[in-house]
Protein backbone atom coordinates (compact mmCIF):
# COMPACT_ATOMS: atom_id res chain seq x y z
CA UNK A 1 0.00 0.00 0.00
CA UNK A 2 1.43 3.52 -0.79
CA UNK A 3 -0.21 4.67 2.49
CA UNK A 4 -1.23 4.43 6.20
CA UNK A 5 -3.70 6.54 7.61
CA UNK A 6 -4.23 6.34 11.32
CA UNK A 7 -7.67 7.45 13.15
CA UNK A 8 -9.27 6.84 16.58
CA UNK A 9 -12.37 5.35 15.97
CA UNK A 10 -13.33 1.98 14.41
CA UNK A 11 -16.28 3.37 12.77
CA UNK A 12 -14.66 6.74 11.42
CA UNK A 13 -11.83 4.23 10.20
CA UNK A 14 -14.73 2.37 8.00
CA UNK A 15 -15.89 5.67 6.46
CA UNK A 16 -12.70 7.03 5.91
CA UNK A 17 -11.02 4.06 4.33
CA UNK A 18 -14.68 4.69 1.63
CA UNK A 19 -13.40 7.77 1.05
CA UNK A 20 -10.41 7.78 0.38
CA UNK A 21 -11.16 4.56 -2.12
CA UNK A 22 -13.29 7.06 -3.96
CA UNK A 23 -10.38 9.49 -4.02
CA UNK A 24 -8.34 6.39 -5.91
CA UNK A 25 -5.85 6.42 -3.02
CA UNK A 26 -4.17 2.97 -2.07
CA UNK A 27 -4.49 3.35 1.50
CA UNK A 28 -5.30 1.11 4.56
CA UNK A 29 -6.69 3.11 7.81
CA UNK A 30 -5.57 1.66 11.11
CA UNK A 31 -7.95 2.86 14.18
CA UNK A 32 -6.01 3.74 17.72
CA UNK A 33 -9.38 2.46 19.47
CA UNK A 34 -9.01 6.03 21.55
CA UNK A 35 -5.82 7.41 23.27
CA UNK A 36 -2.59 4.82 22.46
CA UNK A 37 -1.28 5.43 25.33
CA UNK A 38 -2.28 6.32 29.17
CA UNK A 39 -1.76 6.15 32.74
CA UNK A 40 -3.40 3.74 35.04
CA UNK A 41 -7.08 4.61 36.09
CA UNK A 42 -6.20 4.49 39.31
CA UNK A 43 -4.16 7.66 41.07
CA UNK A 44 -2.18 5.98 43.25
CA UNK A 45 0.38 4.49 42.97
CA UNK A 46 1.09 8.29 41.63
CA UNK A 47 3.68 7.03 38.58
CA UNK A 48 4.80 10.95 38.06
CA UNK A 49 8.71 11.18 39.22
CA UNK A 50 10.03 13.96 40.39
CA UNK A 51 11.30 15.72 36.82
CA UNK A 52 7.11 15.23 35.97
CA UNK A 53 7.78 12.34 33.64
CA UNK A 54 4.42 10.05 33.75
CA UNK A 55 6.72 7.03 34.39
CA UNK A 56 3.79 4.78 33.84
CA UNK A 57 2.27 5.87 30.91
CA UNK A 58 2.09 2.89 28.80
CA UNK A 59 -0.19 1.84 25.95
CA UNK A 60 -3.69 0.83 26.31
CA UNK A 61 -4.30 -2.13 24.18
CA UNK A 62 -0.45 -3.81 22.94
CA UNK A 63 -2.48 -5.94 20.24
CA UNK A 64 -2.96 -2.41 18.49
CA UNK A 65 0.18 -1.24 18.60
CA UNK A 66 1.98 -4.43 17.32
CA UNK A 67 -0.97 -4.17 14.38
CA UNK A 68 -0.04 -0.28 13.75
CA UNK A 69 3.77 -1.01 13.56
CA UNK A 70 3.35 -3.90 11.44
CA UNK A 71 1.41 -1.74 9.00
CA UNK A 72 3.37 1.08 8.96
CA UNK A 73 6.34 -1.57 7.70
CA UNK A 74 4.43 -1.86 4.76
CA UNK A 75 3.67 1.47 3.96
CA UNK A 76 5.26 3.93 1.86
CA UNK A 77 3.47 6.78 3.86
CA UNK A 78 2.09 7.32 7.42
CA UNK A 79 -0.53 9.82 7.67
CA UNK A 80 -2.08 10.26 11.32
CA UNK A 81 -5.57 11.50 10.86
CA UNK A 82 -6.83 12.66 14.41
CA UNK A 83 -8.87 14.84 15.36
CA UNK A 84 -7.87 18.36 15.28
CA UNK A 85 -8.22 18.79 19.12
CA UNK A 86 -5.78 18.76 22.28
CA UNK A 87 -6.90 14.64 22.51
CA UNK A 88 -5.84 14.15 19.02
CA UNK A 89 -2.64 16.42 19.08
CA UNK A 90 -1.58 13.42 21.87
CA UNK A 91 -2.83 10.76 20.04
CA UNK A 92 -1.22 12.19 16.84
CA UNK A 93 2.30 12.34 18.83
CA UNK A 94 1.84 9.09 20.15
CA UNK A 95 1.60 7.19 16.90
CA UNK A 96 4.29 9.37 15.67
CA UNK A 97 6.76 8.33 18.22
CA UNK A 98 5.36 4.67 18.31
CA UNK A 99 6.57 3.84 14.43
CA UNK A 100 9.59 6.76 14.15
CA UNK A 101 12.36 3.97 13.48
CA UNK A 102 10.12 2.65 10.93
CA UNK A 103 8.40 6.14 9.50
CA UNK A 104 10.43 9.03 10.67
CA UNK A 105 8.69 11.67 8.50
CA UNK A 106 4.59 11.22 8.88
CA UNK A 107 2.19 13.61 7.52
CA UNK A 108 -0.42 15.25 10.20
CA UNK A 109 -3.52 15.78 8.59
CA UNK A 110 -6.33 17.84 10.47
CA UNK A 111 -10.05 16.32 9.41
CA UNK A 112 -12.94 18.80 10.13
CA UNK A 113 -15.16 16.56 8.44
CA UNK A 114 -16.33 12.89 6.90
CA UNK A 115 -16.99 13.78 4.01
CA UNK A 116 -15.40 13.52 0.60
CA UNK A 117 -15.13 17.23 -0.10
CA UNK A 118 -13.34 17.67 3.69
CA UNK A 119 -11.19 15.20 3.27
CA UNK A 120 -9.40 17.06 0.19
CA UNK A 121 -9.20 19.71 1.96
CA UNK A 122 -7.36 18.30 5.25
CA UNK A 123 -5.26 16.73 2.49
CA UNK A 124 -4.47 19.99 0.89
CA UNK A 125 -3.61 21.55 3.99
CA UNK A 126 -1.30 18.30 5.29
CA UNK A 127 1.87 19.41 7.66
CA UNK A 128 4.65 17.31 8.99
CA UNK A 129 3.88 16.46 12.32
CA UNK A 130 5.10 18.58 15.35
CA UNK A 131 6.08 17.69 18.99
CA UNK A 132 4.89 20.85 20.23
CA UNK A 133 0.96 20.12 19.29
CA UNK A 134 0.86 17.47 22.01
CA UNK A 135 2.18 20.15 24.50
CA UNK A 136 -0.89 21.16 26.29
CA UNK A 137 -2.77 18.06 26.56
CA UNK A 138 0.35 16.03 28.17
CA UNK A 139 0.52 19.43 30.49
CA UNK A 140 -2.87 18.98 31.62
CA UNK A 141 -2.91 15.20 32.13
CA UNK A 142 0.34 16.17 34.31
CA UNK A 143 -1.17 18.36 36.42
CA UNK A 144 -4.90 17.02 36.67
CA UNK A 145 -3.48 14.03 37.54
CA UNK A 146 -0.64 15.55 40.48
CA UNK A 147 -3.90 17.84 41.77
CA UNK A 148 -6.48 14.69 42.05
CA UNK A 149 -3.74 12.24 43.41
CA UNK A 150 -2.62 14.74 46.15
CA UNK A 151 -5.98 16.08 47.66
CA UNK A 152 -8.59 13.50 46.55
CA UNK A 153 -8.68 11.33 50.53
CA UNK A 154 -11.83 9.43 52.25
CA UNK A 155 -14.19 9.18 49.73
CA UNK A 156 -13.93 13.03 48.39
CA UNK A 157 -12.65 12.98 44.68
CA UNK A 158 -10.65 16.28 44.46
CA UNK A 159 -10.03 17.35 40.70
CA UNK A 160 -9.49 20.71 39.32
CA UNK A 161 -12.99 21.09 37.30
CA UNK A 162 -15.05 18.64 39.45
CA UNK A 163 -14.04 20.93 42.56
CA UNK A 164 -14.33 24.29 40.48
CA UNK A 165 -18.21 22.92 39.73
CA UNK A 166 -18.53 22.66 43.28
CA UNK A 167 -17.55 26.04 44.20
CA UNK A 168 -19.38 27.54 41.37
CA UNK A 169 -22.38 25.91 42.89
CA UNK A 170 -21.50 27.18 46.22
CA UNK A 171 -20.92 30.65 45.13
CA UNK A 172 -23.53 31.66 43.03
CA UNK A 173 -26.08 28.51 42.77
CA UNK A 174 -27.86 28.27 39.39
CA UNK A 175 -31.35 28.52 38.78
CA UNK A 176 -33.20 26.29 37.04
CA UNK A 177 -36.46 27.72 36.91
CA UNK A 178 -36.64 30.56 34.04
CA UNK A 179 -38.95 33.29 33.52
CA UNK A 180 -40.25 34.37 30.26
CA UNK A 181 -42.31 37.22 29.47
CA UNK A 182 -43.93 38.77 26.49
CA UNK A 183 -45.31 42.26 26.08
CA UNK A 184 -47.35 43.54 23.48
CA UNK A 185 -45.84 46.47 21.04
CA UNK A 186 -47.59 49.77 20.38
CA UNK A 187 -47.16 49.25 16.53
CA UNK A 188 -48.84 46.14 16.95
CA UNK A 189 -46.13 44.00 15.86
CA UNK A 190 -43.89 41.59 16.97
CA UNK A 191 -44.02 41.48 20.85
CA UNK A 192 -41.30 42.83 22.89
CA UNK A 193 -39.65 39.76 24.70
CA UNK A 194 -37.51 39.33 27.76
CA UNK A 195 -35.97 36.59 29.81
CA UNK A 196 -34.21 35.94 33.09
CA UNK A 197 -33.71 33.36 35.69
CA UNK A 198 -35.44 33.03 38.60
CA UNK A 199 -33.41 34.33 41.45
CA UNK A 200 -32.72 36.78 43.69
CA UNK A 201 -34.28 39.64 43.51
CA UNK A 202 -37.04 37.71 42.03
CA UNK A 203 -38.59 34.95 44.28
CA UNK A 204 -40.65 32.04 42.22
CA UNK A 205 -44.04 33.56 43.61
CA UNK A 206 -42.80 37.23 42.33
CA UNK A 207 -42.71 35.10 38.88
CA UNK A 208 -45.26 32.71 38.74
CA UNK A 209 -47.44 36.39 39.27
CA UNK A 210 -45.74 37.96 36.54
CA UNK A 211 -46.34 35.67 34.30
CA UNK A 212 -50.01 35.86 35.38
CA UNK A 213 -50.05 39.65 34.12
CA UNK A 214 -51.15 41.35 31.12
CA UNK A 215 -48.37 43.57 30.42
CA UNK A 216 -48.54 47.29 29.37
CA UNK A 217 -47.91 48.31 25.80
CA UNK A 218 -44.03 48.88 25.14
CA UNK A 219 -42.78 50.98 22.40
CA UNK A 220 -39.81 51.87 20.30
CA UNK A 221 -36.48 52.54 22.00
CA UNK A 222 -33.05 52.28 20.00
CA UNK A 223 -31.97 49.84 17.27
CA UNK A 224 -29.29 48.31 15.41
CA UNK A 225 -28.11 46.04 12.40
CA UNK A 226 -27.52 42.35 14.70
CA UNK A 227 -26.67 39.19 13.38
CA UNK A 228 -26.29 36.05 15.34
CA UNK A 229 -23.45 34.25 15.84
CA UNK A 230 -23.35 30.47 15.17
CA UNK A 231 -23.69 28.57 18.24
CA UNK A 232 -19.95 26.04 19.56
CA UNK A 233 -20.86 22.50 21.09
CA UNK A 234 -21.25 24.23 24.11
CA UNK A 235 -24.57 26.15 23.26
CA UNK A 236 -26.10 23.35 21.09
CA UNK A 237 -26.22 20.93 23.67
CA UNK A 238 -27.46 23.87 25.99
CA UNK A 239 -30.02 24.38 23.14
CA UNK A 240 -31.01 20.66 22.87
CA UNK A 241 -31.59 20.16 26.43
CA UNK A 242 -34.01 22.87 26.33
CA UNK A 243 -35.54 22.42 22.93
CA UNK A 244 -35.39 18.44 22.75
CA UNK A 245 -34.90 17.53 26.28
CA UNK A 246 -31.55 15.47 25.48
CA UNK A 247 -28.78 15.39 28.34
CA UNK A 248 -25.33 17.06 27.20
CA UNK A 249 -24.10 13.70 27.08
CA UNK A 250 -26.82 12.66 24.36
CA UNK A 251 -26.51 15.49 22.43
CA UNK A 252 -22.69 14.98 22.34
CA UNK A 253 -23.00 11.69 21.10
CA UNK A 254 -25.34 11.97 18.07
CA UNK A 255 -23.41 15.02 17.47
CA UNK A 256 -20.49 12.47 16.86
CA UNK A 257 -21.96 9.76 15.37
CA UNK A 258 -23.72 12.48 12.40
CA UNK A 259 -19.89 13.79 12.46
CA UNK A 260 -18.31 9.89 11.58
CA UNK A 261 -21.32 9.60 9.32
CA UNK A 262 -20.37 12.04 7.29
CA UNK A 263 -22.91 14.34 8.15
CA UNK A 264 -22.20 16.77 10.74
CA UNK A 265 -18.21 18.93 10.71
CA UNK A 266 -16.32 17.80 13.10
CA UNK A 267 -18.62 18.38 16.58
CA UNK A 268 -15.88 19.06 19.35
CA UNK A 269 -15.71 22.88 18.32
CA UNK A 270 -15.69 25.87 20.97
CA UNK A 271 -15.57 28.22 18.22
CA UNK A 272 -18.47 30.78 17.69
CA UNK A 273 -17.69 31.68 14.25
CA UNK A 274 -16.85 29.74 10.65
CA UNK A 275 -13.95 30.60 8.21
CA UNK A 276 -15.02 31.49 4.82
CA UNK A 277 -14.72 27.98 2.82
CA UNK A 278 -17.60 26.73 5.57
CA UNK A 279 -19.80 29.67 5.36
CA UNK A 280 -19.84 28.92 1.52
CA UNK A 281 -20.52 25.70 2.22
CA UNK A 282 -23.31 26.36 4.10
CA UNK A 283 -25.26 28.62 1.80
CA UNK A 284 -24.93 26.05 -0.79
CA UNK A 285 -26.97 23.66 1.62
CA UNK A 286 -29.22 26.37 3.20
CA UNK A 287 -29.91 27.66 -0.80
CA UNK A 288 -30.39 24.11 -1.42
CA UNK A 289 -32.86 24.06 1.33
CA UNK A 290 -34.92 27.34 -0.12
CA UNK A 291 -33.66 29.40 2.41
CA UNK A 292 -31.80 32.80 1.46
CA UNK A 293 -28.12 32.70 3.49
CA UNK A 294 -25.68 35.36 3.04
CA UNK A 295 -22.49 34.02 3.93
CA UNK A 296 -20.76 37.18 4.35
CA UNK A 297 -22.81 38.37 8.10
CA UNK A 298 -21.54 34.99 9.33
CA UNK A 299 -19.58 35.95 12.30
CA UNK A 300 -15.65 34.46 11.34
CA UNK A 301 -13.85 31.95 13.52
CA UNK A 302 -10.69 33.69 15.76
CA UNK A 303 -6.90 33.02 13.92
CA UNK A 304 -6.47 30.48 16.88
CA UNK A 305 -9.43 27.97 16.29
CA UNK A 306 -8.95 24.91 14.65
CA UNK A 307 -12.59 23.89 13.79
CA UNK A 308 -15.48 26.04 12.30
CA UNK A 309 -18.91 26.07 14.38
CA UNK A 310 -20.23 22.62 14.36
CA UNK A 311 -22.59 22.77 11.19
CA UNK A 312 -24.54 20.08 8.73
CA UNK A 313 -22.74 18.37 5.88
CA UNK A 314 -25.40 17.60 2.60
CA UNK A 315 -29.16 18.17 2.39
CA UNK A 316 -31.44 19.64 4.92
CA UNK A 317 -34.94 19.48 4.94
CA UNK A 318 -35.82 22.89 7.40
CA UNK A 319 -39.78 22.09 6.91
CA UNK A 320 -39.05 19.45 9.48
CA UNK A 321 -39.75 19.61 12.93
CA UNK A 322 -37.00 18.45 15.36
CA UNK A 323 -39.31 17.82 17.94
CA UNK A 324 -40.67 14.79 15.98
CA UNK A 325 -37.25 12.81 14.79
CA UNK A 326 -35.26 10.60 16.76
CA UNK A 327 -31.90 12.04 18.55
CA UNK A 328 -29.38 12.02 15.81
CA UNK A 329 -31.72 13.44 13.00
CA UNK A 330 -33.15 15.98 15.60
CA UNK A 331 -29.94 17.02 16.87
CA UNK A 332 -28.63 17.87 13.23
CA UNK A 333 -32.03 19.11 12.22
CA UNK A 334 -31.99 21.69 15.14
CA UNK A 335 -28.22 22.75 14.09
CA UNK A 336 -29.26 23.71 11.06
CA UNK A 337 -32.13 25.30 11.42
CA UNK A 338 -30.36 27.59 14.28
CA UNK A 339 -27.79 28.38 11.59
CA UNK A 340 -30.33 30.01 9.01
CA UNK A 341 -30.48 33.13 11.08
CA UNK A 342 -26.18 33.36 11.21
CA UNK A 343 -26.75 33.99 7.16
CA UNK A 344 -29.22 36.71 7.74
CA UNK A 345 -29.05 40.35 8.80
CA UNK A 346 -31.85 41.69 11.34
CA UNK A 347 -32.58 44.59 13.28
CA UNK A 348 -32.47 44.59 16.96
CA UNK A 349 -34.99 46.52 18.62
CA UNK A 350 -34.94 47.32 22.55
CA UNK A 351 -37.77 48.96 24.21
CA UNK A 352 -36.98 50.73 27.45
CA UNK A 353 -38.33 49.15 30.53
CA UNK A 354 -39.82 52.38 32.59
CA UNK A 355 -43.51 51.95 31.64
CA UNK A 356 -43.39 48.59 33.62
CA UNK A 357 -41.36 49.51 36.15
CA UNK A 358 -44.16 51.98 37.09
CA UNK A 359 -46.67 49.19 36.18
CA UNK A 360 -45.38 46.58 38.15
CA UNK A 361 -45.25 48.84 41.54
CA UNK A 362 -48.77 49.79 40.65
CA UNK A 363 -49.58 46.19 41.52
CA UNK A 364 -47.70 45.68 44.64
CA UNK A 365 -44.67 44.04 43.43
CA UNK A 366 -41.40 45.07 45.86
CA UNK A 367 -39.32 48.36 44.53
CA UNK A 368 -36.27 46.20 44.13
CA UNK A 369 -38.07 43.40 41.58
CA UNK A 370 -40.04 46.10 39.99
CA UNK A 371 -36.58 47.83 38.71
CA UNK A 372 -34.82 44.54 38.02
CA UNK A 373 -37.27 43.69 35.84
CA UNK A 374 -37.75 46.84 34.00
CA UNK A 375 -33.86 46.42 33.47
CA UNK A 376 -34.29 43.44 31.88
CA UNK A 377 -33.50 42.84 27.57
CA UNK A 378 -36.74 44.03 26.23
CA UNK A 379 -36.20 42.83 22.83
CA UNK A 380 -37.49 41.82 19.33
CA UNK A 381 -35.70 40.97 15.68
CA UNK A 382 -36.93 42.71 12.76
CA UNK A 383 -36.17 41.05 9.52
CA UNK A 384 -36.64 37.73 7.43
CA UNK A 385 -38.41 34.91 9.98
CA UNK A 386 -36.73 32.03 9.93
CA UNK A 387 -37.63 27.85 11.21
CA UNK A 388 -37.56 27.93 15.24
CA UNK A 389 -37.06 31.48 15.74
CA UNK A 390 -37.24 32.70 19.20
CA UNK A 391 -40.91 33.76 20.24
CA UNK A 392 -43.79 33.19 22.89
CA UNK A 393 -46.97 34.44 22.74
CA UNK A 394 -47.39 34.55 26.48
CA UNK A 395 -45.41 34.84 29.25
CA UNK A 396 -44.48 32.00 30.96
CA UNK A 397 -42.24 30.07 33.67
CA UNK A 398 -40.20 27.14 32.61
CA UNK A 399 -38.29 24.42 34.66
CA UNK A 400 -34.90 23.36 32.56
CA UNK A 401 -32.83 20.79 32.77
CA UNK A 402 -30.67 21.05 35.62
CA UNK A 403 -27.33 19.05 33.52
CA UNK A 404 -27.95 22.25 30.24
CA UNK A 405 -28.05 24.98 33.35
CA UNK A 406 -25.01 23.50 35.00
CA UNK A 407 -23.26 23.35 31.65
CA UNK A 408 -24.09 26.81 30.37
CA UNK A 409 -22.58 28.22 34.25
CA UNK A 410 -19.11 25.79 33.70
CA UNK A 411 -19.23 27.26 29.74
CA UNK A 412 -19.55 30.90 31.02
CA UNK A 413 -17.26 30.19 33.64
CA UNK A 414 -14.47 28.64 31.41
CA UNK A 415 -14.34 25.36 32.77
CA UNK A 416 -13.28 22.19 30.91
CA UNK A 417 -12.84 22.24 27.16
CA UNK A 418 -15.78 20.72 24.34
CA UNK A 419 -14.38 17.70 24.39
CA UNK A 420 -14.81 17.05 28.02
CA UNK A 421 -17.93 19.43 28.83
CA UNK A 422 -20.46 16.58 28.51
CA UNK A 423 -18.60 14.40 30.48
CA UNK A 424 -18.15 16.63 33.46
CA UNK A 425 -21.28 17.89 33.71
CA UNK A 426 -22.43 13.98 33.72
CA UNK A 427 -20.63 12.91 36.22
CA UNK A 428 -20.33 16.17 39.09
CA UNK A 429 -24.73 15.42 38.84
CA UNK A 430 -23.83 11.84 39.11
CA UNK A 431 -22.15 12.23 42.52
CA UNK A 432 -25.27 13.38 44.39
CA UNK A 433 -23.66 16.63 45.41
CA UNK A 434 -26.26 18.81 44.51
CA UNK A 435 -30.08 18.15 44.53
CA UNK A 436 -32.51 18.26 41.09
CA UNK A 437 -32.34 22.25 41.83
CA UNK A 438 -28.88 22.10 42.30
CA UNK A 439 -28.85 23.12 45.82
CA UNK A 440 -25.83 21.73 47.75
CA UNK A 441 -26.34 18.04 49.74
CA UNK A 442 -25.22 17.28 53.01
CA UNK A 443 -22.69 14.96 50.96
CA UNK A 444 -21.62 18.04 49.23
CA UNK A 445 -21.26 20.30 52.03
CA UNK A 446 -19.41 17.67 53.21
CA UNK A 447 -16.99 17.62 50.03
CA UNK A 448 -16.81 21.49 49.95
CA UNK A 449 -15.21 21.12 53.81
CA UNK A 450 -12.96 18.59 52.68
CA UNK A 451 -11.70 20.65 49.37
CA UNK A 452 -8.53 23.19 49.51
CA UNK A 453 -10.66 26.48 49.18
CA UNK A 454 -8.35 27.37 46.41
CA UNK A 455 -9.35 24.74 44.03
CA UNK A 456 -13.60 25.61 44.59
CA UNK A 457 -12.89 28.92 43.34
CA UNK A 458 -13.63 27.86 39.28
CA UNK A 459 -11.18 30.94 38.28
CA UNK A 460 -8.11 29.12 39.09
CA UNK A 461 -9.22 25.91 37.54
CA UNK A 462 -9.73 28.25 33.84
CA UNK A 463 -6.14 29.90 34.60
CA UNK A 464 -4.75 26.53 34.56
CA UNK A 465 -6.55 25.67 31.18
CA UNK A 466 -5.32 29.08 29.55
CA UNK A 467 -2.03 28.38 30.93
CA UNK A 468 -1.54 24.89 29.59
CA UNK A 469 -1.90 26.96 26.09
CA UNK A 470 0.96 28.94 26.54
CA UNK A 471 3.32 26.67 24.67
CA UNK A 472 5.58 29.54 23.51
CA UNK A 473 7.59 30.24 26.44
CA UNK A 474 8.61 26.54 27.19
CA UNK A 475 12.73 25.77 26.98
CA UNK A 476 12.79 22.76 28.37
CA UNK A 477 16.83 21.31 29.32
CA UNK A 478 18.18 18.48 27.33
CA UNK A 479 16.70 16.23 30.13
CA UNK A 480 13.02 17.21 30.49
CA UNK A 481 10.02 16.70 27.88
CA UNK A 482 8.48 20.37 26.92
CA UNK A 483 5.14 19.11 28.71
CA UNK A 484 7.04 18.20 31.85
CA UNK A 485 8.50 21.64 32.08
CA UNK A 486 5.27 23.27 30.80
CA UNK A 487 3.48 21.48 34.17
CA UNK A 488 6.56 22.69 36.59
CA UNK A 489 5.98 26.47 35.80
CA UNK A 490 2.56 26.49 36.42
CA UNK A 491 3.24 24.01 39.18
CA UNK A 492 5.24 26.74 40.76
CA UNK A 493 2.52 29.22 39.78
CA UNK A 494 0.14 27.74 41.96
CA UNK A 495 -1.41 29.33 45.12
CA UNK A 496 0.95 28.28 48.10
CA UNK A 497 -1.80 26.26 49.66
CA UNK A 498 -1.75 23.48 47.41
CA UNK A 499 1.84 23.92 45.96
CA UNK A 500 3.59 22.82 48.37
CA UNK A 501 2.15 19.68 48.50
CA UNK A 502 1.83 18.83 44.71
CA UNK A 503 5.17 19.44 44.60
CA UNK A 504 6.40 17.65 47.64
CA UNK A 505 4.21 14.26 46.00
CA UNK A 506 6.17 14.11 42.74
CA UNK A 507 9.45 14.62 44.97
CA UNK A 508 8.94 11.69 46.98
CA UNK A 509 9.07 10.16 43.66
CA UNK A 510 13.28 9.14 42.01
CA UNK A 511 13.32 9.76 39.01
CA UNK A 512 12.95 6.84 36.70
CA UNK A 513 14.35 5.95 33.09
CA UNK A 514 12.33 6.93 29.90
CA UNK A 515 10.68 4.00 28.55
CA UNK A 516 11.34 3.11 25.13
CA UNK A 517 7.45 1.97 24.03
CA UNK A 518 8.24 0.56 20.91
CA UNK A 519 10.01 -2.18 23.37
CA UNK A 520 6.62 -2.99 24.69
CA UNK A 521 5.44 -3.53 21.47
CA UNK A 522 8.26 -5.97 20.06
CA UNK A 523 6.84 -9.61 19.66
CA UNK A 524 7.26 -11.60 23.52
CA UNK A 525 6.63 -8.75 25.46
CA UNK A 526 4.01 -8.77 27.94
CA UNK A 527 2.11 -5.86 28.86
CA UNK A 528 0.49 -6.86 32.03
CA UNK A 529 3.80 -7.89 33.25
CA UNK A 530 5.08 -4.50 32.84
CA UNK A 531 2.38 -3.33 34.64
CA UNK A 532 2.61 -5.51 37.73
CA UNK A 533 6.27 -4.84 37.98
CA UNK A 534 5.44 -1.99 39.24
CA UNK A 535 7.32 1.93 39.19
CA UNK A 536 10.78 -0.05 38.88
CA UNK A 537 10.41 -1.82 35.99
CA UNK A 538 12.06 -0.79 32.66
CA UNK A 539 11.27 -2.12 29.00
CA UNK A 540 14.30 -3.52 27.97
CA UNK A 541 16.33 -1.59 25.48
CA UNK A 542 14.48 -1.87 21.98
CA UNK A 543 16.98 -2.81 18.96
CA UNK A 544 16.50 -1.34 15.57
CA UNK A 545 17.94 -5.10 14.09
CA UNK A 546 15.38 -6.63 15.58
CA UNK A 547 12.66 -5.32 13.36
Amino acid sequence: MDELWVIEAPGKARTLAAILARLGLDAKVQATKGHLLSMPDRLAPLGIDARLHEFMRAPRDIETVRRLRDMAREAARVVIATDADQEGDVIAWDVADMVSDIQPHPVRVRLRGMDDDSIREAIAAATPMRKEDAIPGRTRAIVDRLIGAVFSRNGVAVGRVGTALLGLVQRDCPAVSRLRLSAPAKDGGRPWLAECDVKAPLGAADAARLASLALPVLDTGESAPFTAPPGHMGDIMVRAADRLDLSPAETAKSLQRNYEAGRMSYPRAGSRGMSRAAALKMKRIMEKAGCRFDDTAVAPKGLDGAHDAPHPIGPVDLSLSPDRMGADDAVRALVARDLVRTGQRHVRQRAHGERIGKFLLGEGFPPDVARFVAGLDWRRDQGPRFPGQESWVASEVVRRRPDAVLLEAAVKAGLGRPSTWANHIEGFLSRGLVDQDLRLTDKGLAWIGASPQCLLDPRLSAAIERACEQTGAVHPDGSSEPWEALAGRIIQALPPEIQGRVRAAADAEPTRARRDYRAMAEPGIDLDAIRDAGPGYTAPAYRPEDG
